[in-house]
């Protein structure tokens, strides 16, 4: 039996969740969509407008009589930023408590990495005083908060980068490789049910990448490298990244995506568009074809989405920051 902070939890969250969509609600119109009580949903809401959760912005006429309060969430209650670190460009963009997007940039990296990081999210504190957390979505392969191998930036390797933007920013934050954030996104995007694998495939500026979801969590490995193309050597040796592309399907990419194809067996296989994958998605099909002989075999998708995949999953990781499950008691 649930316990009475975490009950008062679970109701904070329902009322919140009723909050997000951006409508604003009278006690009584919250009591109806979330099935609590009225005096639930009035403790509440006060202890919220009282924390500055929720602002009050009207009053409508009730069948009593009386005028009821309404409230609206406080869009600016807390405030987050997201940060892709792709190549020698660091794009960030600025969330509100209702995850809209109120700001966002561009900056090129001048050579020290970790000062244009901590450099970024000082200034956004210093901007955005609701600013209470940050998410980093980085080319790498990270365990959470330390750089276990980056081809692309060297000199993070071995360091807790976590711990570094946090300590020097006073901020809470996550840490992220680019698929694994982007393939989380895909997950919402897409609606995917609890039932559905997806392995998605990137060639980006840093190389060849890919992602698996099950169950709506990515698959990362005992040592957090599943999917990591780039640790394999025939790959590593290929050179392949956007500027650079053979006329025919190597035998290096297409064993790569047949292999994870079989191992996983995956209801959708995706790959983000590149002209590349464009040129030889017809060639990949068939060979998919050939290996799931007498089989369904998995649904082959090209996708445009990668950027907005990347930007949903660092969105709904800072949701997550902002708005915490836990309550005081």
């Amino acid at each position: 039996m649930a316990d009475a902070g975490m009950l008062k939890q679970i109701n904070l969250q329902k009322i919140r969740n009723a909050f997000l969509a951006g409508e604003p609600f009278s006690k009584t119109e919250l009591a109806e969509k979330t099935g609590l009580s009225f005096p639930t949903v009035g403790k509440i809401v006060d202890e919220m407008v009282g924390t500055q959760q929720l602002q009050i912005v009207g009053t409508r006429n009730s069948s009593g009589g009386r005028c009821s309060r309404i409230y609206q969430y406080n869009a600016d209650f807390r405030n987050a930023i997201a940060m892709i670190l792709e190549g020698q460009n660091l794009d960030w963009f600025i969330l509100d408590s209702l995850g809209m997007t109120k700001n966002q940039g561009r900056i090129e990296i001048d050579g020290d990495l970790l000062g244009t990081l901590t450099g970024l999210l000082l200034q956004a504190r210093r901007q955005e005083p609701s600013l209470c957390c940050f998410c980093l979505g980085i080319a790498a392969n990270t365990n959470g908060e330390t750089v276990q191998q980056s081809f692309e930036y060297p000199q993070l390797k071995g360091m807790n980068l976590l711990k570094e933007l946090e300590c020097a920013s006073g901020l809470k934050g996550s840490l992220g490789n680019d698929m694994w954030i982007s393939a989380e996104g895909c997950w919402q995007r897409c609606r995917m049910n609890d039932h559905t694998t997806l392995i998605s495939f990137y060639l980006g500026s840093c190389g060849f990448g890919s992602s698996f979801v099950v169950g709506g969590k990515t698959i990362k490995g005992a040592h957090q490298v599943a999917g990591e193309i780039e640790l394999l050597p025939w790959i590593r040796e290929a050179g392949l990244n956007a500027n650079q592309w053979p006329d025919t399907l190597p035998e290096t990419i297409l064993r790569c995506i047949l292999t994870y194809a079989i191992i996983t067996d995956p209801d959708f296989i995706q790959l983000y568009t590149h002209p590349f994958f464009v040129d030889h998605f017809d060639e990949i099909q068939a060979q998919l074809n050939t290996c799931f002989t007498g089989v369904q075999p998995p649904t082959l998708l090209l996708s445009d989405d990668f950027r907005a995949d990347y930007e949903i999953g660092l969105s709904c990781r800072a949701m997550r920051l902002m708005n915490p499950q836990e309550v005081s008691a």
